[in-house]
């Protein structure tokens, strides 16, 4: 978003007080009747920035930043988009949408393009819905929705404690002899490519992958488990093992597919479980 659309409306110097304090908090002194939702939108959506760069809200506030919020378009949620979202599950805390292949998770900073997130107050009224997790554009299947900030640090906190399962269906070009476990260390700085390492990840960070079912085409149906992925995670982790998934246009080649091939089939947390089929093979 170019700085000349951005109308300002309010800036405040940080004071020693403030050190440590995260941005999406900070913003109550600028914004005192606003909610932690729409706060975290107007920072996702590039309507704050911290010594004149947009920011995360997760980002620590330190003494004398200088931390502006601007007005912009306003987002709204579009009848299309809600049209191809359908609800998969909804349980006391949580629930799961369906998100179809070239459709945004999240609010994209700087972008007008729709989003399920906006989408989410719509679907879920008067559940205070927060999204948990995001997919790909390109990626099918389920997203997870935290009903509450509650809920949401629950998700958090079983994420880091490895008591989430993800699973996810990727056709891929080649087929593995075995099962196979991917621990490499990923570099995300590049948000257009992660880097896969030759160092080892926590745990939390492996892809499992089991061999669902081979085609005489050379190419086969894999399910991949992890925990608390990072970005492309899948995706890189299966191209550096020689197994691109199939239309992936970063980690793998030209083949003409309609699509990406990788689907998030199913999620299991203590107390809730989801299962979103994927309609291709």
């Amino acid at each position: 978003m170019e700085d000349e659309k951005l109308n300002e409306i309010d800036r405040l110097i940080a004071q020693d007080c403030d050190e440590g304090m995260r941005v999406d908090k900070f913003l109550l002194k600028l914004l005192p009747d606003s909610g932690l939702r729409e706060r975290r939108r107007l920072i996702e959506n590039g309507f704050v920035q911290v010594n004149g760069r947009n920011c995360r809200s997760g980002l620590k506030i330190f003494p004398g930043a200088e931390v502006v919020l601007f007005a912009g378009e306003e987002r709204s949620c579009f009848v299309e988009i809600l049209s191809r979202i359908n609800v998969v599950k909804q349980g006391d805390g949580f629930g799961t949408v369906y998100k179809p292949e070239g459709i945004h998770s999240a609010a994209v900073a700087g972008s007008l393009e729709p989003s399920v997130e906006e989408c989410l107050d719509k679907i879920f009224p008067k559940h205070d819905p927060i999204l948990a997790n995001r997919l790909d554009f390109l990626t099918s299947g389920m997203l997870l929705i935290a009903f509450g900030v509650e809920r949401e640090n629950e998700f958090r906190a079983y994420e880091d404690s490895g008591t989430v399962d993800k699973i996810y269906h990727a056709r891929v070009h080649g087929i593995p002899a075995e099962d196979f476990i991917v621990k490499n260390r990923l570099d995300t700085a590049d948000r257009k490519r992660t880097k896969v390492l030759n160092e080892q990840a926590g745990p939390e960070r492996w892809s499992y992958v089991k061999l669902l079912e081979s085609f005489a085409d050379g190419t086969a149906l894999l399910e991949v488990r992890i925990a608390k992925g990072a970005r492309h995670q899948i995706r890189a982790h299966l191209a550096h093992m020689g197994f691109p998934i199939i239309g992936d246009p970063i980690y793998g080649k030209e083949d003409g597919a309609e699509r990406m091939f990788l689907h998030h089939q199913r999620i299991k947390l203590p107390g809730f479980e989801a299962v979103c089929e994927t309609g291709w093979v």
